[in-house]
């Protein structure tokens, strides 16, 4: 995790932040998780235009594959050094969020996660559960695990299964039950 972030990332993170804040229907906390290809970002803030903090990570989809996901599909070794890299990542954060804080994001690999089953839709965007996501995460570990991929309808692409995996730890070590994607 980085804790200085660039004048770069930084605009996209308020801008990101502004969109999704003004967007959700109710004044919680709201954390923004957004997967670039070469880093990710979790943007958090109470009642503000601006987010108070940005987390940037290490990872990112199409890092996570040049640096960890040589198969396709990934070996479930590849996928357990993924895991283990994005867990050191993000659990420096878990004290830092708030209970309550909603998870939100804008992008478009997360919906392509959310396609994979049936999401509700709500007002401030499309809500996919984590009992949901971890369902994708069982179909794409039983391809690793040798069922033959034409045998689900899982994009085949590793930014697929990184852009997951991500998704999964953040959802999993920071305590969010779900993620609503604003288009």
């Amino acid at each position: 995790m980085k804790t200085i972030v660039s004048p770069e990332i930084q605009e996209l993170a308020n801008d990101s932040y502004c969109l999704v804040r003004q967007k959700a229907i109710n004044n919680q906390p709201i954390a923004l998780l957004h997967i670039a290809d070469e880093y990710s970002f979790i943007a958090f803030g109470v009642e503000t235009t601006i987010p108070d903090n940005v987390w940037v990570f290490d990872i990112g989809s199409v890092k996570t594959v040049r640096d960890f996901l040589r198969h396709n599909p990934p070996t479930p070794a590849e996928v357990e050094s993924v895991i283990q890299v994005v867990e050191d990542e993000v659990m420096p954060l878990h004290k830092l969020i708030p209970s309550g804080c909603g998870l939100y994001t804008q992008d478009a690999g997360v919906m392509e996660v959310a396609r994979q089953i049936v999401f509700t839709s709500h007002a401030d965007g499309v809500v996919l559960e984590r009992a949901d996501m971890e369902q994708v995460f069982g179909r794409l570990a039983a391809i690793i695990s040798g069922r033959p991929a034409n045998q689900d309808i899982l994009p085949a692409t590793n930014t697929f299964a990184a852009t997951l995996l991500i998704l999964r730890e953040v959802m999993h070590h920071l305590g969010f039950m779900n993620i609503t994607i604003q288009e």
